[in-house]
């Protein structure tokens, strides 16, 4: 087959492009018909794969970013075909397909739910592979299109049964709109110390850094450095740095347990960690509502899964007031039955996924440590089960650290430890 001529362009130039016309990342004109033609590393990644030989890394990058330069869609704006990233069309299109393949049959229902989680983690080990352009959108809108396609069939088609009451619903819609508000929250700033770095803090390593052990090393780090001393943690560098230190290092207004995110590129007062679900860093001043979203999302996910149950099978009452599903033995007589049934299943896996995060969430919160200290904390040996930080001096008592967690404004992030 004849490889499509390219030609070079240039935007300056002042040449108009039609609506399935675009400039690739070579600067080149090229056309949307021709996305699957031309292209080297998806050549050489299947002949590999035919040879049974491994793919280098550059092969995979350079893939990744073909794919993403030639996702795009016609446009009758002008400017050309309209680039798509796909990591947000992935999860849009991904998620609802799934739900509906899985009300095929019992088997097909299986095969949905094991490969959904398989591609998540395949795109997530394909998303660390990158050293550039780390933030990406795909884990948080497969979690948006989670819930507004689990809220649409709960609102379509399981009250379309009319089994649910009237408050019900109102409880679920206003039980999610809380868990919205609580992620706006989230999403906001959280409190970035320092102006971003565009680029990674170098951290040099000294016979001095070798030899942090003990709680007070532990805690309270600092480099020879003009930066503080860092812990390389796959996405990001932990920093854990005392204020009074700070001024002869060459950073005075870094507080204590400040971390630096490399998604983020910025500085983050008492960070805890980067959560890929929201696409932001979860600090001091948003994590009580992070918390709380993850709260709602519990309750909304379980409670609306309890009244599918209890709608699309035959109830039973128990103690007179709690209703559990009896009968279900038609679940895939329909397509509407199944639809919920199906959801409902997702709204359950992935609400109780969620509950160990929280579970994980209590125990940091109930000893007063980030999630990164306690890693820190574990790889010196300092933890018993590896939950509990041993020598911790921000621990002041399970109901202080609990008090301080929900009243005090960014839970102390410029404190020092006596």
């Amino acid at each position: 087959m004849t490889k499509p001529q390219k030609d070079s362009f240039s935007s300056s130039a002042g040449e108009s492009l039609c609506c399935c016309e675009y400039q690739n990342m070579h600067g080149e004109k090229s056309h949307v018909l021709a996305s699957c033609c031309d292209c080297e590393a998806l050549d050489e990644t299947f002949d590999r794969i035919f040879k049974c030989e491994k793919v280098p890394d550059s092969t995979i990058d350079r893939l990744i970013n073909t794919i993403s330069d030639r996702c795009r869609i016609p446009s009758c704006f002008g400017g050309g075909a309209v680039q798509l990233r796909p990591d947000v069309v992935a999860p849009v299109l991904i998620v609802p397909t799934c739900l509906c393949l899985a009300t095929l049959h019992p088997v097909m229902t299986v095969v949905v739910f094991l490969f959904m989680p398989l591609f998540v983690l395949t795109f997530h080990a394909l998303w660390r592979r990158q050293k550039k352009n780390r933030r990406t959108y795909f884990f948080y809108y497969w979690g948006i299109t989670s819930v507004i396609s689990c809220y649409c069939v709960f609102q379509f088609f399981v009250v379309a049964f009319r089994e649910v009451l009237l408050w019900e619903i109102l409880t679920v819609f206003t039980c999610m709109m809380v868990m919205f508000y609580f992620l706006h929250l989230t999403k906001q700033d959280p409190d970035s110390l320092l102006v971003e770095y565009k680029s990674r803090p170098s951290h040099k390593r000294t016979a001095s850094n070798d030899l942090l052990l003990g709680s007070a090393h532990l805690y309270d780090q600092v480099n020879d450095a003009s930066l503080p001393q860092g812990t390389d943690e796959g996405d990001l560098t932990v920093v854990s740095v005392d204020s009074s230190k700070q001024r002869s290092t060459g950073n005075p207004d870094l507080p204590a347990r400040a971390g630096y995110c490399k998604i983020c590129e910025a500085y983050i007062a008492v960070r805890d960690h980067h959560c890929i679900w929201i696409d932001s860093c979860v600090g001091g001043p948003n994590h009580r509502s992070f918390l709380l979203a993850m709260i709602m999302f519990v309750f909304t996910g379980l409670y609306a899964a309890h009244l599918t149950f209890t709608t699309i099978c035959t109830p039973k009452m128990y103690y007179d007031w709690f209703l559990l599903p009896n009968d279900c033995r038609w679940l895939y007589v329909d397509f509407l039955t199944a639809i919920c049934f199906v959801t409902a299943v997702y709204c359950v896996i992935v609400s109780s996924l969620m509950c160990l995060g929280l579970t994980y969430q209590f125990i940091l919160i109930s000893q007063n440590v980030t999630s990164h200290e306690l890693v820190h904390s574990h790889r010196q040996g300092l933890t018993r089960c590896g939950l509990y930080a041993r020598d911790n001096p921000y621990n002041k008592g399970f109901l202080r650290n609990w008090m301080e967690f929900w009243f005090l404004s960014s839970r102390a992030a410029d404190s020092r430890v006596s």
